[in-house]
Protein backbone atom coordinates (compact mmCIF):
# COMPACT_ATOMS: atom_id res chain seq x y z
CA UNK A 1 0.00 0.00 0.00
CA UNK A 2 1.54 3.58 -0.88
CA UNK A 3 0.44 4.93 2.63
CA UNK A 4 -2.39 2.83 4.31
CA UNK A 5 -6.00 2.87 3.40
CA UNK A 6 -6.35 6.36 1.77
CA UNK A 7 -10.13 7.44 2.11
CA UNK A 8 -11.41 9.67 -0.19
CA UNK A 9 -13.54 12.78 1.08
CA UNK A 10 -17.36 11.41 1.06
CA UNK A 11 -18.21 15.08 1.11
CA UNK A 12 -16.61 15.99 -2.69
CA UNK A 13 -18.96 15.84 -5.04
CA UNK A 14 -16.55 15.15 -8.05
CA UNK A 15 -16.16 11.48 -9.34
CA UNK A 16 -13.86 9.01 -7.33
CA UNK A 17 -11.77 8.78 -10.44
CA UNK A 18 -10.89 12.44 -10.25
CA UNK A 19 -10.46 12.72 -6.61
CA UNK A 20 -7.88 9.92 -6.97
CA UNK A 21 -6.04 11.35 -9.76
CA UNK A 22 -5.94 14.77 -7.68
CA UNK A 23 -4.36 12.84 -4.51
CA UNK A 24 -1.76 10.71 -7.02
CA UNK A 25 -0.97 14.04 -8.55
CA UNK A 26 -0.57 15.74 -5.48
CA UNK A 27 1.85 13.03 -4.20
CA UNK A 28 3.68 13.70 -7.53
CA UNK A 29 4.31 16.94 -7.10
CA UNK A 30 5.29 16.77 -3.59
CA UNK A 31 7.83 14.24 -4.10
CA UNK A 32 5.94 11.40 -2.42
CA UNK A 33 6.58 10.07 -6.02
CA UNK A 34 9.35 10.61 -7.58
CA UNK A 35 10.04 10.77 -11.45
CA UNK A 36 10.67 7.10 -12.36
CA UNK A 37 8.71 5.74 -9.50
CA UNK A 38 6.24 2.73 -10.66
CA UNK A 39 2.63 3.37 -9.27
CA UNK A 40 0.65 0.39 -7.87
CA UNK A 41 -1.29 -1.70 -10.30
CA UNK A 42 -5.04 -0.87 -10.77
CA UNK A 43 -5.85 -3.32 -8.05
CA UNK A 44 -3.41 -2.10 -5.67
CA UNK A 45 -4.87 1.44 -6.16
CA UNK A 46 -8.84 0.07 -6.18
CA UNK A 47 -7.14 -0.79 -2.49
CA UNK A 48 -5.88 1.91 -1.52
CA UNK A 49 -8.50 4.01 -1.85
CA UNK A 50 -11.33 2.11 -1.67
CA UNK A 51 -12.65 2.84 -5.41
CA UNK A 52 -13.63 0.36 -8.12
CA UNK A 53 -10.57 -1.34 -10.12
CA UNK A 54 -12.35 0.76 -13.62
CA UNK A 55 -12.06 4.38 -11.08
CA UNK A 56 -8.12 3.56 -10.47
CA UNK A 57 -7.73 2.47 -14.20
CA UNK A 58 -9.65 5.95 -15.27
CA UNK A 59 -7.73 7.90 -12.67
CA UNK A 60 -4.25 6.63 -14.23
CA UNK A 61 -5.84 7.56 -17.66
CA UNK A 62 -6.49 11.01 -16.25
CA UNK A 63 -2.43 11.25 -15.20
CA UNK A 64 -1.43 10.30 -18.81
CA UNK A 65 -3.49 13.06 -20.07
CA UNK A 66 -1.85 15.65 -18.04
CA UNK A 67 1.63 13.68 -18.89
CA UNK A 68 2.41 13.04 -15.46
CA UNK A 69 2.87 9.34 -15.68
CA UNK A 70 3.56 6.85 -18.68
CA UNK A 71 2.48 3.49 -19.18
CA UNK A 72 4.84 0.78 -20.03
CA UNK A 73 2.67 -2.51 -22.00
CA UNK A 74 3.15 -5.14 -19.62
CA UNK A 75 4.89 -3.38 -17.02
CA UNK A 76 3.07 -0.72 -15.41
CA UNK A 77 2.43 2.86 -14.69
CA UNK A 78 5.72 4.96 -14.27
CA UNK A 79 5.97 8.87 -12.73
CA UNK A 80 6.63 10.46 -16.13
CA UNK A 81 10.80 11.80 -15.81
CA UNK A 82 11.59 15.69 -16.37
CA UNK A 83 14.67 17.00 -18.31
CA UNK A 84 17.68 17.35 -16.21
CA UNK A 85 17.24 20.68 -16.99
CA UNK A 86 15.77 22.89 -20.17
CA UNK A 87 19.12 23.55 -21.87
CA UNK A 88 19.60 19.48 -22.77
CA UNK A 89 15.69 19.80 -24.02
CA UNK A 90 16.31 22.99 -26.10
CA UNK A 91 18.43 21.73 -28.75
CA UNK A 92 16.12 18.42 -29.30
CA UNK A 93 13.60 21.60 -29.74
CA UNK A 94 15.44 23.36 -32.41
CA UNK A 95 16.36 20.26 -33.79
CA UNK A 96 12.97 19.13 -34.27
CA UNK A 97 11.92 22.26 -35.70
CA UNK A 98 14.56 21.70 -38.86
CA UNK A 99 13.72 19.11 -39.74
CA UNK A 100 9.93 19.98 -40.03
CA UNK A 101 11.40 22.97 -42.09
CA UNK A 102 13.43 20.20 -44.08
CA UNK A 103 10.26 18.34 -44.33
CA UNK A 104 7.88 21.02 -45.56
CA UNK A 105 10.44 22.06 -48.14
CA UNK A 106 10.69 18.78 -49.59
CA UNK A 107 6.85 18.56 -49.74
CA UNK A 108 6.70 21.32 -51.74
CA UNK A 109 9.25 20.10 -53.97
CA UNK A 110 6.96 16.52 -54.28
CA UNK A 111 3.86 18.84 -55.07
CA UNK A 112 5.49 20.83 -57.98
CA UNK A 113 6.47 17.75 -59.69
CA UNK A 114 2.95 15.66 -59.23
CA UNK A 115 1.63 18.74 -60.32
CA UNK A 116 4.06 18.80 -63.59
CA UNK A 117 3.48 15.00 -63.76
CA UNK A 118 -0.08 15.92 -64.03
CA UNK A 119 -0.18 18.96 -66.68
CA UNK A 120 1.89 16.16 -68.36
CA UNK A 121 -0.64 13.66 -68.40
CA UNK A 122 -3.72 15.88 -68.97
CA UNK A 123 -1.31 17.31 -72.22
CA UNK A 124 -0.61 13.89 -73.86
Amino acid sequence: MLWGMTTLDAEDARPAYRRVADQLTAAIESGKLAPGDQLPTHKALADEYGVAVETAKRALTELRNAGLVVTRQGKGSYVRRKPDDEERSEPVVSEISARVDELARELERVKERVAALEADSAGE
